[in-house]
């Protein structure tokens, strides 16, 4: 079997493990939450919310969740003595992700729905919410999808270029000669597996882009590649890839990226 071929069983395995990591490895448990009732002010949440959270599920003297109430937005302004009644988001498909789907099910949308209620059977089992793109099982996930299209970029372009001499050409000088001396030193030491097991990330994205394999424009998939390859070092050595909303929005957007890319991949493989 050549090595193309065991990354395309790989892959397979890949996508298999991002299917375990689910939202209910990063929710919070619905015991753990803060919630608040229809007939309290902003002001009365606001006064209570020493913690500071984003959003409160709403609840009825039942304890069943109705929707949830946004207190950030007066985490800087004055909140008003009125009863949130009429001022929450009510329980809709647009706010809720079962605790079986995949992290990135959450993780795709959560620059647009930043907080969701996480359903378990028929009940609320927990809340997931931007912020959580910094827990480890998100950045396990992330590491994994990244690996992913690496392999991917590698099937690519070895059914595309299937000789070292096709696609070596796309790189520069500097990479040429210093890949053709680690290939050398490998196969004199008897470690040499593939031509292309050489390649650093950004030789490969090099490779596609140049090679115009990929729809996107050269500047366009120049700063894409550019943004993955940053998540991707940020993930392998630091846990701050999503330290602020601004990052957790990038990377949700790049996470989008990453799956556009990889689909376009496939498609030709």
């Amino acid at each position: 079997m050549s090595w193309a071929n065991d990354h395309d069983a790989s892959l397979d395995v890949l996508q298999q493990v991002q299917g375990t990591l689910t939202v209910s490895l990063i929710m919070v448990p619905r015991q753990d939450l803060s919630t608040c009732v229809q007939d309290e002010s902003a002001a009365q949440i606001k006064a209570r919310n020493e913690n500071q959270y984003s959003f409160f599920p709403v609840v009825d003297r039942h304890n069943r969740v109705l929707g949830l109430y946004n207190a950030e937005r007066w985490f800087e302004d004055e909140a008003p003595d009125l009863p949130i009644a009429d001022d929450f988001v009510r329980l809709s498909e647009d706010i809720v992700i079962g605790a079986d789907a995949s992290i990135f099910d959450f993780v795709m949308q959560a620059d647009e729905h930043q907080t969701n209620l996480v359903v378990s059977g028929n009940q609320i089992a927990g809340l997931v919410s931007l912020s959580d793109l910094q827990k480890l099982p998100v950045r396990a996930a992330l590491f994994a999808l990244i690996t992913s299209l690496e392999m991917a970029m590698v099937v690519a372009i070895q059914r595309r270029w299937p000789q070292l001499e096709d696609w070596i050409s796309f790189l520069s000088d500097g990479r040429k000669d210093m890949l053709l001396s680690e290939i050398g030193e490998a196969k004199a030491h008897d470690g040499f597996v593939s031509e292309i097991a050489f390649t650093q990330f950004s030789d490969k994205a090099d490779i596609l882009r140049k090679g115009k394999l990929l729809a996107p424009s050269s500047a366009e998939l120049r700063k894409r590649f550019k943004r993955i390859r940053v998540l991707r070092d940020s993930v392998a050595h630091a846990n701050n890839y999503a330290a602020t909303p601004t990052t957790a929005k990038q990377v949700c957007e790049t996470v989008r990226w990453i799956y556009e890319i990889k689909a376009e991949l496939l498609k030709l493989v």
